[in-house]
C-alpha cells in the first residue's frame, strides 16, 4: 500500500453492521499489515472494510455505493488518496 499522499482524502467510516447474510470479499490487503482492507461486494453494491489486528471481530465500513464507486474507493485507499 502507497504512503498518503499530501491531499488525502479522509473516508468516513462507520462501525459494520449487519445489513446482509452475504458479503463478497473481492479483493483484500495483506494480513500481515495493518489496517487490514477489503473491497466487499453485498446485494449489487460495494463498499470497503477496514480492520485491525489488534480487534479482529470488530471492523469499520465505508458507505455502500455502486460498484464502480466503491472499486474507484478501493484504489484511491491503495495509492495513498485515501485513507
Amino acid at each position: 500500500m502507497a504512503a498518503a499522499q499530501a491531499q488525502t482524502e479522509l473516508v468516513e467510516w462507520e462501525p459494520s453492521l449487519p445489513r446482509t447474510d452475504r458479503v463478497r470479499v473481492r479483493a483484500h490487503t495483506c494480513v500481515c499489515q495493518s489496517p487490514i482492507y477489503e473491497l466487499c461486494v453485498a446485494g449489487g453494491l460495494g463498499f470497503v472494510r477496514r480492520s485491525t489486528k489488534e480487534s479482529p471481530g470488530g471492523s469499520d465500513e465505508s458507505s455502500w455505493l455502486s460498484v464502480p464507486a466503491a472499486e474507484d474507493l478501493w484504489w484511491r485507499i491503495l495509492s495513498g488518496h485515501a485513507r
